[in-house]
């Protein structure tokens, strides 16, 4: 017996001992699984309620299911896709991420969208990350808009690094957006930064020029990583004279095999390399389809003035167009939306969004970037087992 599974025998022994019921035995044991074995799922036998028989679920042994995927076995939420063949164009994914995923906290919960860090998430499936990086100071730190998060761009490189080294089957698909701040006018007295001296403290002043987002991100990259290949199509830094050496171009034809261990950068900010997929089309409060060359990228981010029911019929539309769309564009939809706060919407929303997932037919639904993603917490693997057909 693998000493991992020895050691969920003691826990599941005291579920099946106890008083409860037949049905929270099983729920209790099937959380043991998911937990003690990094799984995405535990559902392969089925209660009936009529009759209250234990009866294996059909197909269990080698179908899909909406509540995870089997694939012959569980799936691990931290190396899902590893079970996923080489040759799958990485547009052709179904892959769970986070909106503003470095926010995490903050001062006083200000502008908070997430509950888990950057680890967790990542251990939980998530392969989308959604980073806002403003200068601030003599560094670039996650900001949500004037609101700073606390956390630097280097340590975000470190979790990333971290995880695709254990984890070397994966890929994270990383959205950098330069967090061009609303009140950055308004210099030291802009509220933006005295929420940063809240998060950071005091630090020297930083350079001024608006250019200075692309010089400091390539050269904090090159300094935190050398010339290690943690970037699939990035800059990496040259010889004696540092001349950049430019990446891999990211295309309709990626593969899944050609990135994994790697990070592809999703560009939202000008650069004169042309670094990573240019994204900086990007309309505000809008879906929108790029008319930039393949790969095309097809967005759902409205985000202001929508009713719950308005806003999850518009993710419906966008993830039955993406279903249903060429294989070959980068299909990305956002499920978050603001009103007073995220986590309003996240607790209808998700719900919702999970249930229709777990009735739909498997195929492409692209990325799907959440708010507060863990409720309800087969949301990711509902996601994931999208790609199981």
């Amino acid at each position: 017996m693998l000493p991992t599974v020895r050691a969920l025998l003691p826990e599941v022994l005291a579920a099946l001992t106890g008083s409860q019921g037949l049905r929270e035995v099983l729920q209790h044991c099937a959380r043991v699984v998911v937990e003690g074995l990094d799984a995405g799922f535990a559902r392969i036998w089925a209660l009936k309620d009529a009759t209250q028989i234990l009866e294996l679920a059909p197909g269990a042994r080698s179908q899909t299911t909406r509540a995870g995927a089997t694939m012959g076995g569980l799936v691990s939420r931290t190396s899902w896709m590893r079970d996923i063949p080489d040759d799958t164009p990485v547009t052709a994914l179904s892959i769970p991420g986070t909106h503003d995923s470095g926010c995490i906290g903050g001062p006083l919960g200000v502008a908070q969208t997430q509950n888990l860090d950057l680890v967790h998430q990542l251990d939980a499936g998530i392969r989308f990350l959604d980073i806002r990086l403003a200068q601030y100071q003599d560094d670039l730190v996650v900001h949500h808009d004037v609101v700073c998060m606390g956390k630097t761009y280097t340590e975000v490189l470190d979790i990333c690094a971290g995880f695709l080294k254990e984890h070397p089957s994966e890929t994270i698909l990383m959205s950098v957006k330069d967090e061009d701040r609303v009140d950055s006018g308004l210099g030291r007295f802009a509220p933006s930064e005295i929420l940063g001296k809240l998060s950071m403290g005091d630090t020297p002043d930083a350079d001024e020029d608006p250019s200075s987002f692309e010089r400091s991100l390539t050269t904090q990259t090159w300094e935190h990583i050398g010339n290690a290949p943690l970037f699939y199509n990035f800059v990496t830094q040259g010889g004696g004279d540092d001349s950049p050496t430019l990446g891999n171009a990211f295309t309709s034809g990626t593969t899944l095999g050609d990135v994994r261990g790697k990070i592809v950068l999703l560009r939202r900010f000008d650069s004169n390399d042309d670094v990573g997929l240019d994204l900086t089309y990007w309309p505000d409060n809008q879906t929108f389809r790029s008319a930039a060359a393949p790969p095309v990228h097809v967005v759902h981010d409205r985000y202001q003035g929508l009713e719950e029911d308005e806003k999850y019929e518009l993710i419906l539309t966008h993830l039955e167009e993406a279903r249903h769309g060429d294989l070959e564009d980068l299909y990305i939809t956002f499920s978050s939306a603001v009103e007073v706060r995220a986590h309003g919407f996240a607790e209808t929303i998700n719900p919702r969004l999970n249930d229709y997932l777990a009735s739909s037919p498997g195929g492409r639904v692209g990325i799907i970037a959440m708010d507060f993603f863990e409720n309800p917490p087969q949301l990711v693997s509902t996601v994931i087992a999208m790609n199981m057909q």
